[in-house]
């Protein structure tokens, strides 16, 4: 299976974004993350890269990621030839983990009609009244809901041609900055799951609210916030799935399926800080460093740690190119979605929670990258489903049911 990224696209995906990660990325990143701001000229120098904010949108398939090409095939791609999008995505999440509208841009491509497409694509074209980039959100997590999102509280009420939207979210990347979301509400809640939806709300649509930015402990320079919906009336026509039958499980379901594909991705950004702890402490180890007398790497204990990084951040790497892989060839990748989530979410911590003890008390000075990289790890077994929801997804899928 091509599952590595020993492709000659990937591997110059691979090297690009790498050499601008070190170049723009590296000098910046602790200034940000001090300042609890978003990068706003290094997003827009990274769409000199592809790495557009539509670039999941004009890649015509619903797989998540950020500068990655349209697949072959010319403007309509061949539903039966394996895709490139997931692995691609993958390689530069790796590489280079920036905020964007991966996340909402993935529904919209999966679910979208012509016309839905067209509307959050122009919602994202330019820049917005303060010169910077414009973003999306994906509002989806809820105060009282955690990871159960089947017990959304945020409602969608008809009334005539227009949905009228009440509840908050809480958690939503870029949920402060957004010129559109993507809002997911409970249009009946007779019907349980199935009636959950997804509604593109363009910001500056009365009643959207956005709310309180949050501090937190990593990913500083990743704005997070609350957004509030208070009789917000959005056009039915901006509303995701509306082509599938109203009965059907075409809601949260569908929804689902769509984190099945991001999940790599995040994977592969918690595999990307695992690996930078890594290099810098490997980096330390070769530079000849004296520890009691001899050489870093001639210490037992540190060798063998750095061996153990190996080990595991390989392993991580294999189980999301594996995720990747089988969606581009349109196989059912749920259990090893959660797999590569959880994997490479646990070695992010460990990595750098072993790293920080070797490199000892320099670590713990603020702003050492190390010291960054392990308070940003532990977000990874969070988001996208915690590592106990992922745990329940890959029992579940042994088992054939969910254990309480």
């Amino acid at each position: 299976m091509d599952i590595f990224h020993d492709n000659p696209m990937f591997q110059g995906v691979r090297q690009m974004l790498g050499a601008f990660a070190r170049s723009e990325v590296r000098s910046i990143a602790p200034i940000h993350d001090r300042d609890e701001t978003m990068p706003w000229e290094l997003m827009k120098k990274a769409q000199m890269f592809g790495l557009t904010q539509t670039a999941l949108i004009d890649a015509q398939k619903g797989i998540p990621g950020a500068g990655i090409p349209k697949d072959e095939g010319g403007d309509e791609p061949d539903n039966k030839k394996p895709r490139k999008n997931g692995r691609m995505s993958v390689v530069g999440a790796e590489e280079l983990a920036l905020s964007g509208s991966g996340l909402a841009a993935a529904p919209v491509a999966r679910m979208g009609t012509a016309e839905q497409i067209d509307e959050f694509r122009n919602a994202l074209t330019g820049l917005d009244d303060e010169g910077r980039v414009k973003v999306a959100a994906m509002a989806l997590s809820e105060p009282a809901t955690g990871s159960d999102i089947s017990e959304l509280s945020t409602s969608a009420r008809e009334d005539g041609d227009y949905f009228v939207i009440n509840g908050s979210k809480q958690w939503i990347t870029n949920g402060k900055s957004a010129s559109t979301y993507v809002v997911w509400a409970q249009t009946n809640p007779e019907l349980g799951r199935a009636g959950v939806r997804g509604f593109i709300v363009n910001r500056g649509t009365p009643g959207l609210i956005p709310g309180k930015k949050e501090t937190k402990l990593g990913i500083r320079a990743s704005e997070t916030a609350q957004v509030h919906f208070e009789d917000c009336r959005v056009h039915k026509d901006m509303m995701l799935g509306i082509k599938a039958d109203a009965s059907a499980a075409a809601g949260l379901s569908d929804t689902k399926k769509m984190l099945d594909s991001t999940r790599p991705v995040v994977a592969a950004q918690a595999v990307g800080i695992a690996r930078a702890a890594f290099e810098f402490l490997e980096e330390r180890v070769k530079s000849g460093e004296p520890l009691y007398g001899k050489p870093l790497a001639a210490h037992q204990h540190i060798a063998f740690g750095l061996a153990e990084m190996e080990m595991e951040i390989q392993a991580s790497r294999m189980l999301v190119h594996k995720a990747a892989w089988m969606a581009d060839h349109r196989m059912d990748n749920v259990k090893f979605a959660s797999i590569s989530k959880a994997h490479a979410a646990r070695t992010a911590q460990w990595v750098t929670t072993r790293a920080m003890a070797l490199l000892g008390e320099e670590a713990l000075e603020p702003g050492h990258p190390v010291e960054k990289w392990y308070r940003d790890a532990k977000i990874y077994d969070i988001f996208e489903g915690t590592g106990q929801i992922q745990r329940r997804i890959i029992a579940k899928s042994l088992l054939g049911i969910n254990a309480t």
